[in-house]
Order: structure tokens, then C-alpha cells, then sequence
């Protein structure tokens, strides 16, 4: 009734001139009647064909038909939302305010009509979309945000921010992923928190979306890997993981920094990376002055693998004692692929070489060097005896486990 209502007052609205004009206006008045409740019927008791033709015969009416419209974005079929979606978005700006509160509905697939009529509609709707973000239904919230995201609204980005604050975990979510399809730099800080939010999929949309913006979000991803919540540490270390090659020389860079923290967590994300590119700085990272990085620099140049072997048993042959007992803790981690570069210096002129090594291929306990221990137990140094033998226990030992 509201609706007929609407229309009469539409129709009748301004008319009442003389004579033919009076009597053309209220013939136009009848037709237009006419064609309103055909579509009416059409829309509500016609079959598939017939209410898709009329979803698609009354774009040019205008505002009398977007209530009915709207009702057709709740079809069972998914062309007739669609069909009424286009009709709505040729309607344009009048259609925007009831598209709006339509967002209420809990079904993706009418929402995902609503959004699809807005963006047709484009420019009209983007303010009505911003006042979206404040309303008190959450589904309108987190609808204005899709919108908003999918038309890639840079003057929305100070509102979406601020929606990274939701009450609405869903809201929170839809925030950070409409920030990643906008891609303003801006939103990084306000990401980065968002990082330690309470909902897991909230944390990975913001750390997808930083992974997105890309190169700007380096600098500031590096800076939270000392950030007092391990949680935004853990996330900050994933996205730059991700983003991976670009990273490579700020991370590099950072292994100089003052922070050891910044130091650490840099030398753990190249780890992660494996780039080989990234071996020469960490292993000068051997000398580093905190025990917490060498620690870590032992583990990434573990997981760099076998191109990290060769540089690692030029500093077990020549290097400090530090560098030294660091780069045995890395070829021990590395394994069996560390046994033949160690076989190979079990003749070194430096007894204290041939005894490290025997000493780790004990620890690897690969089958392949017990011939080459056994040539040890002759050894003209004791210490270098003593290592063999105990070496060739452990090997026997792991053998008989």
C-alpha cells in the first residue's frame, strides 16, 4: 500500500493543467499504473522468463519501482538478482539510500547483489556508503565496507581505519581486506595493530593486506618485529616472509641496526626467505656482539641449506673461536649434507680442525665417515685419537638404536 502510495503521489504530483494537456497527463498516469502493477504481478506470481523480462523492462521508470526491485534481490534465482541489480544501478541515486538499508540481509548472495547495484551506481553512492560505516545494524556496517573496498574509495580510507576498531569482528575483517583491494599506504600503522586483534581471521586479513600494499609496508613491518606483543612480532615476521624478494636489501640493511632485537628478527625472516643471496651478511652476523642473534643466525644459515656449507667450513677451518663454535652448531643442524665437507678436512694439517670435525660427524652419526674416523685412531695427536674413537661410539650406538 506505502508503495502505491509513493507512486500515485509521484504521478499525480504537478498535474492539473488545462484542457488536452490534462486529459494526455492523466492517459500517461493511467499507463503508468498499468505498466507498475503488471510488473508488480509479474515480479511476485509470473514464472522464471517472465519476471526476468519485467526486472529488465523498467530501469528507465525510476523511483516508483526500486522498492519492488529491491524485493527481486531476494529471488531464488540467481538471475533475477542480478537482473534486478542491473535495473537498480540504471536507476542510480535514488535506488542508493533503500540499497543501503537493504544490507541488512544475512544471505552473501542478495548482499552480493546490493554491492554490485551500488558499484553501477558509483559516485552517488560513496557518501551515503561512508555514512554506512556509523549505522547501528552491523550488516549495514560491514556491507558499506565491501562496497566501499570493491570501488576502491581513497576518501573512504580514514573511515575504513577507524572500522579496524569495529565492534564487529566481521566488520573488522571486511575493513582490512576493502583496505588491501584500496592499497593507501596510510593504513599500514593502523594494519600493523591490527595484527594483534582477538580474531584470528581479522589478523590474517590485516597481514594479507600489508602483504599486498607491498614495498611500503617493509620499513614499518621490520620495526614491529621488536614490538612488545609476540603476536605482532610472529604476524610482522610472516608478512615479510611473504613478501619476500623485496625485502631482501631493507632486511639486509637492518642487520646492522642498532636494536639487536631488529638484528635478530631480521636474520630469522632472511632465514625464512631462502634467498642464498642473503648468506654473506648473515654469516658476518657470526661476529655479532648479542648471543641471541648468533643464535639465530646459526638457525637461518641451517635453513638456507646446502649453499651455506661451503662458507661455513671456511670459518670452522679460519674463523674466531665465536664464528667458529657457531658455524659447527650450523653444520650440525644441517645434518648429512654437512658429512662429506667434513670428511674432507679430517686430514687437515691444524690438529684442532681434524678433532672439531670428528667430533661432529660423531654428532651427525652418518654411516659414510666410519672408515674415514677409523683412520684416525692413529692419529699422532691424542686429542685428535680420543675424538675419533668417542665419534665412532656414538656412530655404532645410533646404528644399534
Amino acid at each position: 500500500m506505502g508503495i502505491t502510495k509513493k507512486f500515485l503521489n509521484m504521478f499525480k504530483s504537478g498535474k492539473g493543467e488545462e484542457g488536452g494537456e490534462k486529459e494526455t497527463e492523466e492517459a500517461q498516469f493511467r499507463a503508468q499504473k498499468v505498466r507498475y502493477e503488471s510488473f508488480l504481478t509479474a515480479l511476485s506470481e509470473g514464472d522464471l522468463d517472465t519476471r526476468w523480462n519485467a526486472v529488465r523492462s523498467v530501469g528507465d521508470l525510476g523511483e516508483p519501482f526500486i522498492e519492488p526491485l529491491i524485493r527481486g534481490l531476494r529471488d531464488e534465482y540467481w538471475i533475477i538478482r542480478r537482473g534486478s541489480a542491473d535495473t537498480l544501478g540504471k536507476i542510480g541515486a535514488p535506488a542508493v539510500g533503500p540499497l543501503i538499508e537493504a544490507l541488512h540481509e544475512p544471505g552473501d548472495d542478495v548482499r552480493q547483489e546490493i554491492i554490485r547495484a551500488l558499484q553501477l551506481i558509483g559516485e552517488p553512492s560513496v557518501g551515503a556508503l561512508i555514512q554506512g560505516l556509523k549505522h547501528s545494524h552491523p550488516f549495514i556496517r560491514r556491507g558499506s565496507v565491501q562496497a566501499l573496498g570493491i570501488l576502491g574509495e581513497t576518501r573512504a580510507v580514514p573511515q575504513l581505519i577507524e572500522s579496524l576498531k569495529d565492534p564487529d569482528a566481521m566488520v573488522r575483517y571486511e575493513s582490512a581486506v576493502a583496505l588491501g583491494r584500496i592499497g593507501n599506504p596510510r593504513a599500514i600503522g593502523p594494519l600493523i595493530e591490527t595484527l594483534n586483534d582477538v580474531k584470528e581471521p581479522v589478523r590474517m586479513a590485516a597481514m594479507a593486506t600489508l602483504c599486498s600494499i607491498g614495498e611500503p609496508s617493509i620499513e614499518p613491518l621490520i620495526h614491529s618485529l621488536i614490538d612488545p606483543n609476540e603476536d605482532i612480532c610472529h604476524r610482522a615476521t610472516l608478512a615479510l616472509v611473504t613478501i619476500g624478494e623485496p625485502a631482501m636489501d631493507p632486511l639486509i640493511k637492518a642487520l646492522g641496526d642498532q636494536n639487536p632485537g631488529i638484528r635478530k628478527g631480521s636474520v630469522e625472516v632472511l632465514g625464512q626467505i631462502g634467498n642464498t643471496r642473503a648468506i654473506p651478511p648473515i654469516m658476518e652476523a657470526l661476529h655479532d656482539p648479542e648471543r641471541s642473534v648468533r643464535i639465530e643466525v646459526v638457525k637461518a644459515l641451517a635453513a638456507l641449506g646446502v649453499p651455506a656449507i661451503a662458507p661455513l667450513m671456511q670459518v670452522f677451518r679460519t674463523g674466531d673461536a665465536m664464528a667458529r663454535t657457531s658455524s659447527m652448531e650450523a653444520l650440525w643442524m644441517l645434518g648429512q649434507p654437512a658429512t662429506t665437507p667434513l670428511i674432507m678436512v679430517l686430514k687437515d694439517d691444524q690438529s684442532d680442525v681434524r678433532k672439531r670435525a670428528a667430533l661432529l660427524l660423531g654428532e651427525i652419526g652418518d654411516q659414510k665417515a666410519v672408515d674415514h674416523l677409523a683412520g684416525l685412531l692413529t692419529d699422532e695427536n691424542v686429542a685428535v685419537r680420543r675424538e675419533a674413537f668417542e665419534a665412532l661410539e656414538m656412530i655404532k650406538k645410533r646404528t644399534a638404536q
